[in-house]
């Protein structure tokens, strides 16, 4: 039997019906990027307005010891640094790049040539050899890695050790993708299995760790048969199949389900020993150190209810206008940046794709059903991951009782959203525990 995370989850519909095959959007014309797409403290710009820049070229650096750089995903001229609207409908400092005709047409023959490289060759394991730690977290620091999974840690803070108390053991690397319709990590597994299996030597030579385990659903059998030939012979990493199940793929649910140890509320993972990185960053960290390109695209699952022909995985430049992603988007439909558990709302189109877009689903009809008074049922509370009471801790962020919220742990709250998913009185009982989250912050 597949072992799993035991509190709580559930097993929505899969809907992974977009092709697995891997396409280049073609470059924009425009590319915002918001100097704030990650945790931690914004990027301080190091370009101004006029200025030419070449693509892959870094117009924003780290501002603080969290914090994560920019680069230009094109070349062209800094058209403006000002506050520009993020997809949610949030304000954002940006640099805005705007490139000519020719520069595109250079920048697109340069990148084609740059991934007809990268599928003809095969990486070389040799490779973790020629740099030690600090080197390959400085390559990773100056290529503005992030994690890719959708919390957008810096990845160079992650792999940095000597400031934590416990040293870890064991790096497990994230391909369950449990939200439903997403498909970029298996799409990016199938096509990259050995780049990413270098990148994660990589990652374990830069913090030390002699161990790492690669995670994957069951339901990904392409992906499991490329992940498996990739690390054949690969001293300390093993896979582990695991069953489909969601939110498996948040940090704490991964880390039982791997380990069987349980994080302590407020803890991270490191206090168990362990660190847990995305397949995307693992590939991400091999581009950085093996063709020096920092993280200036990476792949975005289109899909929904939209054709069949266009539910595709993408190679999208960061600062994207997301209008520019191809689909069909119906009069009345829902559209989620991400996947329909975790996504949040797209309210403004012409805002950029960031460095944690996975996903831009498309949902027809008009959004959730009017919400009903609360049944006492308690299956929320038996579906929580994290064994917490979301209809309590719901109705303490509606009333604004912050002081008890936050005793009740709100801040344990992961969003996987599958309280509001699994409530028969349609309650949007996750709405009203990010109010409580937010302002038992304060």
């Amino acid at each position: 039997m597949r072992s799993t995370f035991k509190i709580g989850g559930i097993h929505p519909p899969g809907n992974k019906i977009a092709d697995r095959s891997i396409e280049l959007l073609p470059l924009p014309m425009t590319a915002t990027l918001p100097l704030s797409q990650h945790i931690g403290v914004p990027a301080k710009p190091i370009v101004e307005k006029g200025e030419h820049v070449d693509r892959g070229q870094c117009v924003a650096e780290n501002s603080a010891y969290i914090s994560a750089g920019l680069h230009a995903p094109i070349s062209g001229t800094v058209a403006a640094i000002e506050p520009t609207v993020l997809p949610s409908g949030k304000l954002c400092n940006a640099i805005i790049i705007k490139a000519t005709q020719e520069e595109h047409d250079a920048d697109t023959a340069v990148r084609e040539l740059y991934w007809e490289k990268v599928n003809s060759r095969i990486p070389e394991f040799s490779l973790c050899d020629r740099y030690d730690k600090s080197e390959i977290i400085k390559l990773v620091s100056a290529s503005g890695v992030v994690g890719l999974g959708g919390a957008a840690f810096p990845s160079h803070v992650k792999l940095a050790s000597e400031k934590v108390t416990t040293i870890p053991e064991l790096l497990i690397l994230n391909g369950c993708e449990c939200e439903p319709y997403l498909m970029c990590d298996d799409a990016l597994m199938c096509a990259y299995a050995r780049n990413i299996a270098v990148g994660i030597e990589l990652m374990m030579k830069a913090s030390g760790i002699k161990n790492a385990v690669i995670a994957i659903e069951d339901n990904k059998s392409e992906a499991i048969k490329a992940i498996s030939a990739a690390i054949v012979s690969r001293e300390g990493v093993a896979l582990r199949v695991l069953k489909t199940k969601y939110p498996q793929g948040g940090e704490k649910q991964l880390v039982e389900a791997v380990t069987g140890r349980r994080i302590a509320s407020g803890a991270l993972p490191i206090s168990v020993g362990v660190i847990v990185q995305n397949v995307a960053t693992a590939f991400a960290v091999w581009q950085a150190v093996a063709t020096g390109q920092p993280l200036i695209e990476r792949v975005v699952t289109v899909s929904g209810d939209i054709p069949a022909e266009q539910r595709r995985n993408y190679m999208v430049a960061i600062g994207t206008p997301l209008a520019e992603l191809p689909c069909e988007r119906p009069p009345k439909c829902r559209s989620l940046l991400g996947g329909p558990m975790m996504g949040s709302p797209v309210v403004r189109y012409d805002a950029s794709l960031m460095k944690g877009s996975s996903g831009l689903t498309i949902l027809s009809g008009e959004g959730r059903k009017a919400p009903m008074q609360c049944v006492r049922c308690a299956i929320c509370v038996e579906a929580c991951p994290m064994g917490l009471e979301p209809y309590l801790l719901s109705t303490y962020g509606r009333l604004r009782m912050c002081d008890e919220a936050r005793e009740h742990a709100v801040a344990d709250c992961i969003e996987c959203g599958i309280c509001s998913y699994s409530c028969p009185s349609n309650r949007p009982l996750l709405d009203f525990i990010r109010v409580a989250k937010q302002r038992s912050r304060k």
